[in-house]
């Protein structure tokens, strides 16, 4: 495709350099605490999850992240309940990790010293927040991160909060803040409790019992496609997406070839294989799946696992030059949502380009 359309070979050179900054990742999970109620919470709608009795201390996670530094890792990303209310543990990773991505709610401001990415959780507008998290988090989460520039807003769509995407990107934009997207993907404890007709509690399960699993149909798929084709129609400074993004997450069907045996992906680049390590708040490296451990992968379009499997282009990217540069454009995208500071390939690839 580059021989027969060499004006591409300098976008082409980007899009190779930002996927060396994936070669080597790794997951930490951060905190087993949080400090909100969200329905269906990724971390704690698992009935198999994790629990350390005694976490290591400070200078344990300083010796940890300086081996995980000397291991080569390229590329952190920083999970679990909450890592914002870990303060000490991030910024031991600063210290020697380039490279990273922290998910987390918002609610806390991250020290100005913690030079990662991060990725602040939306859930939607203040009356959809309340019902789903508990209380107005994007508020908090848009006074806290206003201007800064390692901030992405990390808007989770499902049906239950589509209505909102127009309100929520005027948000951020006038908060000086880029929005990207995920769907929600529910666990597989979460779907066994709804299957099962489980009661409602009040913590992560307040609202499935009556409403039902928050997952889009194939119909659904339509509308969340149209959705995101107008949020960057409308909000073009605002929304990091493609539209090749968004027709990989909109796809009907399962997204992943789904092995019938386990019912885990087989061909997820999230998938705990190779390279790809998860260690929990133990430090220890961990036998899970994947970057989510009881994610259900029949339902999955979690932006981590789709993005992570667009690394070799397959083959309606490489049908003609439009769909390579198709393929070029989620690249140069994938960058820019997880990369911080930008590398100077950027730079160098705009003055190519110039």
């Amino acid at each position: 495709m580059i021989d027969r359309s060499p004006d591409l070979h300098p976008r082409y050179e980007l899009a190779k350099q930002v996927i060396r900054h994936f070669r080597t990742p790794a997951f930490y999970e951060i905190s087993q605490r949080c400090n909100i109620w969200c329905e269906g919470c990724y971390y704690f709608e698992n009935r198999h999850r994790l629990r350390v009795i005694d976490e290591p201390s400070t200078g344990d996670w300083e010796s940890f992240f300086e081996r995980e530094a000397a291991r080569g890792v390229s590329m952190a990303y920083f999970v679990g309940a909450e890592p914002a209310l870990e303060r000490d543990r991030l910024l031991a990773a600063s210290r020697y990790l380039t490279y990273g991505k922290i998910g987390t709610n918002g609610t806390i401001k991250l020290d100005p010293d913690i030079r990662f990415r991060i990725g602040v959780s939306v859930w939607g507008d203040d009356e959809t927040d309340t019902l789903l998290r508990g209380g107005s988090i994007l508020r908090k989460a848009l006074r806290n991160y206003a201007g800064d520039e390692r901030a992405v807003m990390l808007f989770t769509l499902s049906p239950w909060n589509l209505h909102t995407v127009p309100a929520v990107l005027a948000a951020s934009r006038d908060h000086g803040l880029p929005v990207t997207f995920s769907v929600f993907s529910p666990t597989r404890t979460y779907s066994d409790k709804i299957a099962a007709q489980f009661p409602a509690d009040d913590e992560f399960f307040r609202l499935a019992p009556e409403k039902g699993i928050p997952v889009f149909s194939a119909d659904d798929l339509l509308r969340l496609n149209d959705a995101m084709t107008r949020a960057m129609d409308e909000f073009p400074e605002t929304v990091l997406c493609t539209p090749g993004f968004r027709d990989v997450i909109t796809q009907a069907g399962p997204l992943f070839d789904i092995d019938p045996n386990t019912q885990v992906a087989r061909d997820c680049g999230s998938r705990i294989v190779g390279n790809l390590r998860y260690h929990s708040t133990a430090l220890t490296a961990e036998a899970v799946k994947c970057c989510t451990p009881d994610i259900e992968c029949r339902d999955c379009r979690l932006y981590s696992g789709v993005w992570s499997s667009q690394f070799i282009p397959d083959a309606r990217f490489l049908r003609s030059r439009e769909t390579f540069v198709v393929w070029l454009d989620m690249m140069d995208m994938l960058g820019r949502i997880f990369l911080f500071p930008l590398p100077e390939i950027y730079r160098q690839a705009g003055q190519a380009t110039a």
